[in-house]
Protein backbone atom coordinates (compact mmCIF):
# COMPACT_ATOMS: atom_id res chain seq x y z
CA UNK A 1 0.00 0.00 0.00
CA UNK A 2 1.31 3.67 -0.76
CA UNK A 3 0.83 6.14 1.43
CA UNK A 4 1.08 8.62 -1.10
CA UNK A 5 -1.71 11.10 -1.42
CA UNK A 6 -0.81 11.57 -5.41
CA UNK A 7 -1.30 7.54 -6.93
CA UNK A 8 0.29 6.41 -9.53
CA UNK A 9 -1.64 5.50 -12.61
CA UNK A 10 -2.00 2.14 -14.10
CA UNK A 11 1.36 1.73 -16.08
CA UNK A 12 2.70 0.56 -12.51
CA UNK A 13 1.07 -2.43 -12.60
CA UNK A 14 4.11 -3.54 -14.86
CA UNK A 15 3.87 -7.56 -15.88
CA UNK A 16 1.40 -7.93 -13.12
CA UNK A 17 -0.53 -10.92 -13.59
CA UNK A 18 -3.35 -11.38 -10.77
CA UNK A 19 -4.44 -14.84 -9.96
CA UNK A 20 -7.94 -13.27 -8.73
CA UNK A 21 -9.51 -9.84 -8.96
CA UNK A 22 -11.67 -8.71 -6.80
CA UNK A 23 -14.51 -5.80 -8.33
CA UNK A 24 -16.60 -3.51 -5.92
CA UNK A 25 -20.26 -2.66 -8.11
CA UNK A 26 -22.07 0.29 -7.36
CA UNK A 27 -19.58 3.06 -8.47
CA UNK A 28 -17.14 1.01 -9.55
CA UNK A 29 -18.34 -1.77 -12.10
CA UNK A 30 -21.81 -0.30 -11.87
CA UNK A 31 -22.91 2.91 -13.18
CA UNK A 32 -25.88 4.74 -11.59
CA UNK A 33 -27.36 3.84 -14.64
CA UNK A 34 -27.62 0.39 -13.66
CA UNK A 35 -26.12 -0.80 -16.82
CA UNK A 36 -22.70 -2.44 -16.67
CA UNK A 37 -20.88 -0.57 -19.69
CA UNK A 38 -20.33 -3.43 -22.13
CA UNK A 39 -16.10 -2.51 -21.93
CA UNK A 40 -16.21 -3.44 -18.52
CA UNK A 41 -18.13 -6.91 -19.86
CA UNK A 42 -15.27 -7.10 -22.42
CA UNK A 43 -12.65 -6.79 -20.05
CA UNK A 44 -13.62 -9.10 -17.73
CA UNK A 45 -14.14 -12.10 -20.54
CA UNK A 46 -10.40 -10.67 -21.52
CA UNK A 47 -9.12 -11.50 -17.97
CA UNK A 48 -10.84 -14.55 -17.55
CA UNK A 49 -9.69 -15.96 -20.82
CA UNK A 50 -6.57 -15.76 -19.40
CA UNK A 51 -7.26 -17.64 -16.61
CA UNK A 52 -7.86 -15.03 -13.88
CA UNK A 53 -10.57 -15.74 -11.48
CA UNK A 54 -13.30 -12.65 -11.51
CA UNK A 55 -14.83 -12.12 -8.29
CA UNK A 56 -17.47 -9.80 -6.91
CA UNK A 57 -16.89 -7.70 -3.60
CA UNK A 58 -20.06 -5.94 -2.75
CA UNK A 59 -22.23 -4.02 -0.12
CA UNK A 60 -25.39 -5.56 -2.13
CA UNK A 61 -27.28 -8.58 -0.72
CA UNK A 62 -26.80 -11.75 -2.71
CA UNK A 63 -30.06 -11.23 -4.26
CA UNK A 64 -29.30 -7.93 -5.92
CA UNK A 65 -25.71 -9.02 -6.33
CA UNK A 66 -26.54 -12.05 -8.54
CA UNK A 67 -28.29 -9.99 -11.63
CA UNK A 68 -25.32 -7.39 -11.92
CA UNK A 69 -23.18 -10.43 -11.69
CA UNK A 70 -24.74 -12.59 -14.19
CA UNK A 71 -24.63 -9.09 -16.77
CA UNK A 72 -20.76 -8.31 -16.28
CA UNK A 73 -20.19 -12.22 -17.06
CA UNK A 74 -19.09 -12.78 -13.68
CA UNK A 75 -19.76 -16.25 -13.07
CA UNK A 76 -18.37 -18.16 -9.87
CA UNK A 77 -18.03 -16.40 -6.66
CA UNK A 78 -19.72 -13.57 -4.99
CA UNK A 79 -18.76 -11.77 -1.66
CA UNK A 80 -21.49 -10.08 -0.47
CA UNK A 81 -22.75 -8.26 2.78
CA UNK A 82 -19.71 -6.45 2.95
CA UNK A 83 -17.92 -9.69 3.72
CA UNK A 84 -20.15 -11.08 6.24
CA UNK A 85 -21.67 -13.69 2.91
CA UNK A 86 -19.36 -15.88 0.34
CA UNK A 87 -22.20 -17.12 -2.27
CA UNK A 88 -21.41 -19.54 -5.27
CA UNK A 89 -22.87 -18.03 -8.48
CA UNK A 90 -22.54 -21.12 -10.09
CA UNK A 91 -24.97 -22.59 -8.99
CA UNK A 92 -26.38 -19.41 -7.13
CA UNK A 93 -25.70 -20.87 -3.30
CA UNK A 94 -24.68 -18.97 -0.26
CA UNK A 95 -21.67 -20.72 0.93
CA UNK A 96 -20.75 -19.18 3.71
CA UNK A 97 -21.78 -16.59 6.51
CA UNK A 98 -20.73 -14.85 8.99
CA UNK A 99 -23.60 -13.97 11.74
CA UNK A 100 -24.17 -12.07 14.93
CA UNK A 101 -26.92 -11.76 17.84
CA UNK A 102 -28.31 -7.92 17.26
CA UNK A 103 -30.20 -8.12 20.24
CA UNK A 104 -27.95 -5.32 22.44
CA UNK A 105 -26.83 -3.33 19.43
CA UNK A 106 -29.73 -2.81 18.25
CA UNK A 107 -30.81 -1.67 21.71
CA UNK A 108 -28.50 1.00 21.99
CA UNK A 109 -28.71 2.33 18.58
CA UNK A 110 -32.85 2.40 19.38
CA UNK A 111 -31.41 4.52 22.23
CA UNK A 112 -29.48 6.58 20.52
CA UNK A 113 -31.25 7.77 17.25
CA UNK A 114 -35.31 6.31 18.33
CA UNK A 115 -36.88 7.60 15.28
CA UNK A 116 -34.62 5.87 12.63
CA UNK A 117 -35.43 3.10 10.81
CA UNK A 118 -33.73 -0.33 11.49
CA UNK A 119 -33.48 -3.26 9.52
CA UNK A 120 -30.96 -6.73 9.81
CA UNK A 121 -30.09 -9.26 7.17
CA UNK A 122 -30.40 -12.70 8.15
CA UNK A 123 -28.31 -15.76 6.90
CA UNK A 124 -30.16 -16.52 4.41
CA UNK A 125 -30.17 -13.11 2.55
CA UNK A 126 -33.59 -11.76 3.71
CA UNK A 127 -33.93 -8.43 5.47
CA UNK A 128 -36.61 -7.38 8.21
CA UNK A 129 -37.72 -4.37 9.03
CA UNK A 130 -39.37 -2.05 11.01
CA UNK A 131 -40.13 0.24 8.61
CA UNK A 132 -40.74 -0.65 4.99
CA UNK A 133 -37.67 1.09 2.75
CA UNK A 134 -36.68 1.12 -0.93
CA UNK A 135 -32.88 0.66 -2.13
CA UNK A 136 -32.10 -0.68 -4.88
CA UNK A 137 -29.37 -2.94 -3.52
CA UNK A 138 -31.65 -4.53 -0.68
CA UNK A 139 -35.18 -4.53 -2.29
CA UNK A 140 -35.52 -7.93 -2.69
CA UNK A 141 -36.97 -9.77 0.09
CA UNK A 142 -37.82 -7.22 2.90
CA UNK A 143 -40.11 -7.94 5.54
CA UNK A 144 -41.74 -5.49 7.96
CA UNK A 145 -42.07 -6.87 11.19
CA UNK A 146 -41.80 -5.52 15.17
CA UNK A 147 -38.83 -4.42 16.74
CA UNK A 148 -39.10 -7.58 19.09
CA UNK A 149 -38.62 -9.97 16.04
CA UNK A 150 -35.41 -8.40 15.12
CA UNK A 151 -34.07 -9.00 18.08
CA UNK A 152 -34.86 -12.80 18.39
CA UNK A 153 -32.33 -14.24 15.32
CA UNK A 154 -28.78 -13.86 14.08
CA UNK A 155 -28.03 -11.64 11.65
CA UNK A 156 -25.20 -10.98 9.33
CA UNK A 157 -25.95 -7.10 9.24
CA UNK A 158 -27.81 -4.19 11.09
CA UNK A 159 -28.98 -1.27 8.87
CA UNK A 160 -29.91 2.21 10.16
CA UNK A 161 -31.45 4.95 8.34
CA UNK A 162 -32.66 8.43 9.49
CA UNK A 163 -33.59 11.36 7.70
CA UNK A 164 -33.27 13.36 10.68
CA UNK A 165 -29.62 13.31 10.18
CA UNK A 166 -29.04 14.89 6.61
CA UNK A 167 -26.70 17.12 8.14
CA UNK A 168 -24.66 15.46 10.53
CA UNK A 169 -24.74 11.93 9.28
CA UNK A 170 -24.67 9.02 12.22
CA UNK A 171 -20.51 9.11 12.47
CA UNK A 172 -21.55 9.80 16.54
CA UNK A 173 -23.11 6.58 16.33
CA UNK A 174 -20.69 4.89 14.98
CA UNK A 175 -17.93 5.96 17.32
CA UNK A 176 -20.34 4.58 20.27
CA UNK A 177 -20.08 1.06 18.42
CA UNK A 178 -16.66 0.24 18.60
CA UNK A 179 -17.38 -3.52 18.96
CA UNK A 180 -19.00 -3.47 14.90
CA UNK A 181 -17.79 -3.30 11.56
CA UNK A 182 -19.35 0.14 10.55
CA UNK A 183 -19.77 1.77 7.65
CA UNK A 184 -21.73 4.91 7.28
CA UNK A 185 -22.64 7.64 4.57
CA UNK A 186 -25.29 10.31 3.94
CA UNK A 187 -27.18 10.13 0.66
CA UNK A 188 -30.85 10.23 0.44
CA UNK A 189 -30.93 9.68 4.37
CA UNK A 190 -28.14 9.06 6.38
CA UNK A 191 -27.07 5.65 6.81
CA UNK A 192 -24.83 2.69 8.42
CA UNK A 193 -24.51 -0.43 7.70
CA UNK A 194 -23.13 -2.73 10.70
CA UNK A 195 -21.40 -6.26 10.75
CA UNK A 196 -19.68 -8.66 12.71
CA UNK A 197 -16.39 -7.32 14.96
CA UNK A 198 -13.48 -7.55 12.09
CA UNK A 199 -15.08 -8.63 9.47
CA UNK A 200 -14.69 -6.98 6.07
CA UNK A 201 -14.54 -7.50 1.91
CA UNK A 202 -10.79 -8.09 2.88
CA UNK A 203 -11.53 -10.98 5.71
CA UNK A 204 -14.14 -12.83 3.18
CA UNK A 205 -11.42 -12.51 0.40
CA UNK A 206 -9.08 -13.71 2.37
CA UNK A 207 -11.40 -16.92 3.56
CA UNK A 208 -11.94 -17.12 -0.03
CA UNK A 209 -8.32 -17.53 -1.49
CA UNK A 210 -7.94 -20.13 1.51
CA UNK A 211 -10.55 -21.66 -0.63
CA UNK A 212 -8.66 -21.32 -3.90
CA UNK A 213 -5.38 -22.19 -2.65
CA UNK A 214 -4.27 -18.26 -3.77
CA UNK A 215 -1.96 -15.89 -2.17
CA UNK A 216 -3.42 -12.78 -1.58
CA UNK A 217 -0.01 -11.23 -2.91
CA UNK A 218 -1.30 -12.26 -6.31
CA UNK A 219 -5.01 -10.42 -6.09
CA UNK A 220 -5.99 -7.06 -7.13
CA UNK A 221 -8.95 -5.29 -6.08
CA UNK A 222 -10.85 -2.32 -7.12
CA UNK A 223 -13.00 -0.40 -5.14
CA UNK A 224 -13.84 3.34 -4.36
CA UNK A 225 -15.24 3.86 -1.32
CA UNK A 226 -15.13 3.32 2.60
CA UNK A 227 -16.07 0.05 2.90
CA UNK A 228 -13.63 -0.91 0.08
CA UNK A 229 -10.71 0.47 2.03
CA UNK A 230 -9.75 -2.97 3.76
CA UNK A 231 -10.02 -4.48 0.95
CA UNK A 232 -7.75 -2.12 -1.18
CA UNK A 233 -5.24 -2.50 1.58
CA UNK A 234 -5.58 -6.16 1.51
CA UNK A 235 -4.94 -6.89 -1.96
CA UNK A 236 -1.62 -7.27 -3.81
CA UNK A 237 -2.83 -3.98 -5.73
CA UNK A 238 -5.49 -1.92 -4.83
CA UNK A 239 -7.11 0.11 -7.47
CA UNK A 240 -9.02 3.70 -6.75
CA UNK A 241 -11.32 4.57 -8.90
CA UNK A 242 -10.36 8.36 -10.05
CA UNK A 243 -13.25 9.42 -8.44
CA UNK A 244 -12.80 8.52 -5.12
CA UNK A 245 -12.45 11.05 -2.64
CA UNK A 246 -9.12 11.91 -1.84
CA UNK A 247 -9.14 10.43 1.59
CA UNK A 248 -9.49 7.03 -0.22
CA UNK A 249 -6.12 7.33 -1.63
CA UNK A 250 -3.81 6.38 1.32
CA UNK A 251 -5.68 2.73 1.00
CA UNK A 252 -4.81 2.06 -2.04
CA UNK A 253 -1.60 1.47 -4.77
CA UNK A 254 -3.04 2.60 -8.27
CA UNK A 255 -5.42 4.81 -9.67
CA UNK A 256 -7.82 4.39 -12.66
CA UNK A 257 -10.36 6.36 -14.69
CA UNK A 258 -13.36 8.40 -13.48
CA UNK A 259 -16.54 6.64 -14.61
CA UNK A 260 -17.62 3.53 -13.36
CA UNK A 261 -17.43 0.61 -15.58
CA UNK A 262 -14.24 2.22 -17.90
CA UNK A 263 -12.50 2.93 -14.83
CA UNK A 264 -12.59 -1.25 -13.98
CA UNK A 265 -12.42 -1.54 -17.95
CA UNK A 266 -8.89 0.12 -18.41
CA UNK A 267 -7.44 -1.19 -15.37
CA UNK A 268 -8.23 -5.00 -16.29
CA UNK A 269 -6.82 -4.14 -20.13
CA UNK A 270 -3.81 -2.91 -18.24
CA UNK A 271 -3.01 -6.42 -17.27
CA UNK A 272 -0.87 -8.21 -20.00
CA UNK A 273 -1.22 -5.15 -22.35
Amino acid sequence: MTTMTALPDLTALGDFRPQLIALDLDDTLLPHSGIVPQEAVDAIARVREMGIEVVAATGRSFGTTAPVCAAAGIETWAVCSNGSMLASLDPEEIVETIAFDPADLLIAVRERVPDAMLAVEDPTGVFRTTMMFAHSALTEGIRETSFEELLAHPVIRVVVRSDAHLDEGLGHLAQDLGLHSVVFGVAEVAWMDIGPQGVSKATMLQRLCDRLGIDRAQTLAIGDSMNDAAMLEWAGRGVLMGHAHASMHQHADLLTGLKPGYGVAEALNAIGA
